[in-house]
């Protein structure tokens, strides 16, 4: 079983090999043969410096992504919906996207962040 290896074609002239410490691409598509037909909604989320609402719950959502476009600010989200500090949520760097899928993604979400910052929010349902 240690040799068993998984290939994965990615469309180009090159074969990845799937290993433990090589896991499978991930994708997430809003729409096509391969889909899994959901619907990504952009938003922009502008923070204050105090926590704030990143999305409200939702029991139809699929997957939320949050991405920190700014050169140089830090930001923080608490996937659960609790008050949210830098110091005590989710540390979310310059240029840095997390994606939260299943059942997880359907909680409230809070955020923090440098005043006037943006974060871009994609939901898919």
């Amino acid at each position: 079983m240690a040799n068993d290896r998984i290939m994965f074609d990615d469309g180009t002239t090159e074969v990845a090999v799937v290993a433990h410490n090589k896991p499978l691409p991930v994708y997430l598509a809003a729409t096509g043969p391969n889909s899994d037909g959901a619907t990504l909604t952009k938003v922009a989320v502008t923070m204050s410096g105090a926590s704030g609402v990143l999305v409200a719950a939702s029991a139809t959502r699929r997957s939320v992504m949050v991405s920190n476009p700014a050169a140089n600010a830090a930001a923080a989200f608490d996937p659960t919906g609790g008050t949210c500090s830098l110091t005590a949520g989710i540390p979310l760097a310059a240029g840095q996207t997390i994606t939260i899928t299943g059942k997880a993604a359907q909680s409230a979400m809070t955020q923090i962040g440098t005043n006037l910052q943006v974060l871009t929010v994609y939901t898919g349902a």
